[in-house]
């Protein structure tokens, strides 16, 4: 059993629950844990397969005080806090490796890919491809889309300390984008416990420029550089769409990393993000939302 995790309020469900149906559609033997910032998000959950396993935020904040004052004061960065949050609460409490994933992720291929490519290493993460590892940056090396977990004890260590950094705003050299960057000090572990991205393709509106799609028709492959490598997952950051006007904006703020008539005048990732706003409007339609 794969143990995966992630959060929204209600505005994100219908991509909550997009990104369920992808991980479904490949690998049947999975539990997503769903922390769900609202009533209307937990109560719509309830109904829902077993596999879907909502958490209502009032049991948390209840129990933390320094997370309830950061939702009053400062709403958005107490999302921020969310991931490492609740992943550092399920390797506790589940005493499994977990996989933190955020609600506008798709996946592609089986999330098993990610899983069997980590094999043993403690902690895995992905690039930000456009940022090399040699020269920092505010926003960070690394994604916070897709972070795995292992139940060890460098990982759970690791995982204490991003949550408790997080949550107490220290680091503040750490501190230029939410929650993301402070995984840039894992970077401190040794490479022999950290897994980086290994033969995984995955796409971003960061990223999308850097590759080439030339055989993403025949085979479902990217090629960065000189890699060639299977699109296990993208990150829809940013997607906005329309149901009464049946349109989608692919990314409203990172036109300075992919142009927008990229996704127009390259006809697979034009498909790409087609397909992510049909299945944006399944969901809705489906799931009553």
């Amino acid at each position: 059993m794969t143990h995966l995790c992630c959060v929204s309020d209600y505005r994100f469900l219908p991509r909550g629950l997009v990104l369920y149906e992808s991980l479904l559609r490949y690998d049947p033997d999975f539990q997503l844990h769903y922390l769900c910032i609202d009533d209307k998000t937990y109560d719509r959950l309830q109904a829902e397969s077993h596999r879907i396993i909502p958490y209502h935020i009032d049991d948390f904040l209840s129990a933390d005080e320094t997370l309830c004052d950061l939702k009053e004061d400062d709403y958005r960065y107490f999302c921020w806090t969310l991931a490492s949050y609740f992943t550092d609460f399920l390797v506790n409490e589940l005493n499994k490796d977990i996989t933190y994933i955020d609600s506008d992720i798709y996946f592609h291929t089986s999330i098993q890919d990610i899983i069997q490519e980590i094999g043993p290493k403690d902690i895995g993460l992905f690039r930000h491809r456009q940022n090399p590892l040699e020269i920092p940056n505010g926003n960070g090396w690394f994604n916070v889309g897709v972070v795995h977990f292992k139940n060890t004890h460098v990982s759970i260590e690791a995982l204490r300390w991003w949550k408790d950094a997080v949550l107490h705003q220290k680091h503040p050299e750490l501190a230029t984008c939410g929650d993301q960057r402070y995984l840039d000090a894992f970077m401190r572990l040794d490479t022999k416990n950290l897994f980086i991205e290994g033969n995984i393709g995955h796409g971003s509106p960061w990223e999308w420029q850097l590759y080439d799609f030339d055989s993403y028709d025949i085979d479902g492959c990217i090629t960065w550089g000189d890699k060639k490598q299977k699109l296990v997952f993208s990150h829809f950051s940013q997607f906005e769409y329309s149901l009464k006007d049946n349109s989608y904006t692919p990314s409203t703020t990172h036109y300075c990393f992919t142009p927008l008539d990229m996704y127009s005048s390259i006809p697979q990732l034009k498909s790409i993000h087609d397909d992510y706003f049909w299945q944006i409007k399944r969901a809705h339609k489906e799931y009553n939302l």
